[in-house]
Order: structure tokens, then C-alpha cells, then sequence
């Protein structure tokens, strides 16, 4: 084992963040920035095996639950690193001793589409399958990595961070869109910041790569909160201003105001966040009320005859219309207000033009649509996600609130779009919810459900047919 010592002599450095060995008698130090440092007892990477490149070390770290909570996981440790292009393996310091070194051969993981993965496009990552003495792993682009070891499932996940946003009701594009933050990172550090950020009083969070989690469940079925099924880590920050932390609580906003936000990453002191007042927000006068938004189309159920309803909510002053849209295989449709064409909304979903281009069917199946405004109705945009309804809780088919169990969409009759699902049922309770998000949920009374309604039970266990059915302007449900 090889011995790590506090001394004050430095050695010629091949490069930042790397300890470099003059001869066996020279001391361990690293990079000149921090001195001769004790590593502590723990985990830390180290290029080709030899000595730990950072004096940041992994630490234990929660990871997520059910209902977007956290919770501990013996044996998970992460951090934040910088880290050369290079070979790596995890090193085990045990009083200033390398006590052990551990390898594995490296899958690069794309995870498009799965919950928790990026909407911005950064979603591949690094899985090693690690063993003690296993062979170096190696690190093809220099950059800053969320870093975790899971000695569980004995594997290691490499994640390069490229992009920081805020997400949340206290934002403008509220819980649906980001609000990006521009910067990089060095080796000693960096920045993404804002100006003119119009924050209003409500909550939001720090998303890294536009990411909530890495899913890193064995069983994409299982339950969130059995360790032997895996587990989901953290790429977003909550918490306080002045102690930010992994998956933490929603950040609490009180003031409506214009802010320069400043999102900060130190190889020494971590994360912070700085957000400083600039000017006042500016007044909302737009009344949701004038605008009853809808699709119309020959790609959906009632054609060009008769509207389909989306359903509003308001957050911060964002206001964002909810649906699931079944559609044809041809055709097209439109956005419109209030069944009639005075407001029609087409072309490109991303800045949708009054009165544009009819936007042409995406396909046979269901899809889930937010329609947004986030000023005073002067621009407006859309998103299409290849999903549908789903049943969720520890009463349905997937016993758990933090899976969906999806439905199938059938298709439509005269007007009215059907979604089923047959599967095991217990007497707890379940709710519906669209594109596997709870802005859009139903509960209630099955014959009339309502948006944010009160969770579903069934008075018996058993294996039942539950089928939703939408006739434009009212969701029903039977279960058979």
C-alpha cells in the first residue's frame, strides 16, 4: 500500500488535478491550488490506479423514493468532479493508505425517453461493472461528472455535466420548461447564469442536463423504495440558497422580481446558488378565462366538427393547457378558443403562429399536449410527448405511486377516444394521470372525473378492466 503524506514539498505536476510521484520517497500532494492535503478515509477516483486526483473524495448521498421523496441507500456515495480524459480506477483510502483499488469494464448508457432522462439531449451516461483490481476505465472527454458508487449493485455511473436550468411554479415556464442558465466549468470552477430571470412567488429547483434522476432500477417495474431493485440518483439540486443539496425539498420564492441568477460550481466549496435582485416583475393581465383552448382536426375524433377540450392550469402567472389527444394516422388539426376560429393557433409547435399552417398528425396513438403562454398572450408554444393516460398508486396494476402502469389507447367512435387497462387491483388507492406527469390527473367519481380529484379505491381486490373514456369535454371511467 502506498503511503499518503502531508508535506509541504510539491512536485512537478503533469497536469490539474492529478498527483504526481517524483520518486517513492516523494510525498503524494495534489494539484498546487490545494496544497499538501490528508486524504480522508473513503472512495476516490484516481488516474490509472494510482493516487486519487481530487481531495474531494465520494460521499454518501440519498437517493430517490416514491412520491419524489428521498431516502438512504447503504453503500451509495457520490460527488462532483473534474476529471482529464484519461484511464481511471476507484481508489479506497484507509489511514493515508491506498487500501484497495477497484475497476470494471465501462457501458456508455443512452436512456432517451426514460423517466427522468434529458428533454435537452444529454442523455447518455457511463455504467463500470466494478471488481476489486479491475482494469482501469476510461474517460474519453475532460469535464465535470456527477460520480457515484453503488456497492450494491457494484457498479459505478459517470454523467458529464453540460447544462444547468430552473424548473418549478415560481419560474416562468413553471413546471413544464427550463429556464436555462449559460456558463461552463473549468477545472478550478465555473459559472451558468441568467439576467432579467423573472422569478414569482412559488418554489423551483436546480436541474443539471435538464434531468430530474438517473434510473438506475434493475426492474423498471419495481418499486422505488426496495434496495435490492435498484435505485434512482439525483441531477437536480433543492434545498436553500445558502446549502443546496441533492434532490432536497423544492427552493422556496417569495418575491416577485427581476433576478440575475448565478448557478456556481467550485472543485473545493461545491455548489452554489446566487440569485440578485435587478428590477420589479412586470404586471399580468391575462385572463385565462377568454381562452378555452381545444384541439380541432381530421387527425382527432370529432374531425374538423367539433373541439376536443384541453384543460388549464395557471402557476406563476404561466398559464398551460392539459391533454391527451388520440390521433389518426392522417390529417391534420389545429389549436383553437372557444369553438370557434376568431383565435386558431398552427404551424410550428415550438412558436406557434395565430392562424398558421394546419400541423399535420404525428401518427397513430395517443399523445400528451401542453399548450402554453407565459406572457400576456402574445406568444405561445406546445409540446407532444409519445404518451398517454396511465393508472399510478399502490391500488393499481403497478402497486406504487412513483411507476405508471401505461393504458392502451383504443382508439375512436363517434366522438368519444377509449384507454384501457386490465390488471391486478388492490383496495388501495390509485389516480389517473396523462404523459406520466401530475399536472394533468384524474380522481373523483368514476362517472365524472375531475382534474386534481381525490384519489380512486376499489371497495375489493381482483383482476379488473378499467377503461377511461373522453367525448371532448368530460373524462368517465368503468371498471369491469
Amino acid at each position: 500500500m502506498k503511503k499518503l503524506m502531508n508535506y509541504a514539498f510539491l512536485c512537478m505536476l503533469a497536469g490539474a488535478m492529478m498527483f504526481t510521484s517524483c520518486d517513492e520517497e516523494d510525498p503524494i500532494v495534489i494539484d498546487p491550488g490545494e496544497g499538501s492535503v490528508n486524504v480522508s478515509n473513503g472512495l476516490y477516483l484516481a488516474l490509472d490506479g494510482e493516487n486519487p486526483v481530487s481531495s474531494a473524495g465520494l460521499v454518501s448521498e440519498v437517493v430517490e423514493a416514491s412520491g419524489f421523496g428521498t431516502q438512504e441507500r447503504t453503500g451509495f456515495m457520490a460527488g462532483y468532479m473534474w476529471l482529464d480524459a484519461g484511464d481511471y480506477n476507484v481508489v479506497e483510502v484507509t489511514d493515508k493508505e491506498i487500501s484497495a483499488t477497484i475497476g470494471g469494464s465501462m457501458e456508455v448508457i443512452n436512456d432517451e425517453g426514460v423517466d427522468g432522462s434529458s428533454i435537452c439531449g444529454y442523455n447518455d451516461y457511463m455504467v463500470v461493472s466494478t471488481q476489486a483490481d479491475g482494469p482501469a476505465f476510461n474517460i474519453a472527454n475532460s469535464g465535470l461528472y456527477k460520480v457515484s458508487h453503488d456497492q450494491q449493485t457494484s457498479e459505478l455511473v459517470l454523467h458529464q455535466i453540460v447544462e444547468a436550468s430552473l424548473i418549478g411554479s415560481g419560474t416562468e415556464g413553471g413546471w413544464t420548461n427550463d429556464t436555462p442558465l449559460s456558463g461552463s466549468v473549468t477545472s478550478d470552477g465555473g459559472s451558468w447564469s441568467a439576467e432579467g430571470v423573472i422569478l414569482r412567488s412559488g418554489e423551483y429547483k436546480i436541474r443539471l442536463n435538464c434531468r430530474w434522476t438517473i434510473n438506475r432500477r434493475i426492474d423498471p417495474n419495481g418499486t422505488l423504495d426496495d434496495p435490492a431493485n435498484g435505485y434512482q440518483l439525483f441531477t437536480n439540486f433543492g434545498g436553500t440558497l445558502a446549502e443546496l443539496m441533492p434532490g432536497s425539498s423544492n427552493i422556496q420564492q417569495e418575491e416577485d422580481a427581476e433576478y440575475t441568477t448565478t448557478l456556481t460550481w467550485d472543485r473545493q466549496s461545491g455548489w452554489g446558488l446566487d440569485v440578485e435582485r435587478t428590477g420589479d416583475a412586470p404586471e399580468i393581465t391575462f385572463n385565462p378565462n377568454d381562452f378555452q383552448m381545444a384541439v380541432i382536426g381530421d387527425a382527432t375524433a370529432n374531425e374538423w366538427n367539433a373541439d376536443r377540450n384541453l384543460f388549464h392550469k395557471e402557476e406563476n402567472g404561466v398559464h398551460s393547457w392539459y391533454g391527451v389527444v388520440t390521433f389518426a394516422d392522417s390529417g391534420n388539426w389545429k389549436f383553437r378558443a372557444n369553438d370557434a376560429w376568431d383565435f386558431n393557433l398552427g404551424g410550428d409547435l415550438a412558436a406557434l403562429g395565430q392562424g398558421g399552417a394546419d400541423i399535420p398528425s404525428p401518427g397513430a396513438g395517443a399523445r400528451y399536449i401542453v399548450l402554453t403562454t407565459a406572457d400576456e398572450g402574445d406568444t405561445w408554444s406546445a409540446t407532444m410527448t409519445d404518451a398517454g393516460w396511465s393508472i399510478i398508486g399502490e391500488g393499481g396494476p403497478s402497486a406504487d405511486w412513483g411507476v405508471d402502469a401505461a393504458m392502451n389507447a383504443d382508439g375512436f367512435d363517434a366522438g368519444v377516444t377509449t384507454y384501457s387497462i386490465t390488471g391486478e387491483f388492490s383496495t388501495g388507492e390509485w389516480k389517473f394521470r396523462a404523459g406520466n406527469d401530475w399536472a394533468h390527473n384524474l380522481g373523483g367519481d368514476l362517472t365524472f372525473l375531475n382534474t386534481d380529484g381525490s384519489n380512486i379505491a376499489l371497495g375489493q381486490a381482483g383482476t379488473y378492466t378499467v377503461t377511461l373514456s373522453f367525448d371532448g369535454e368530460v373524462y368517465t371511467a368503468t371498471v369491469q
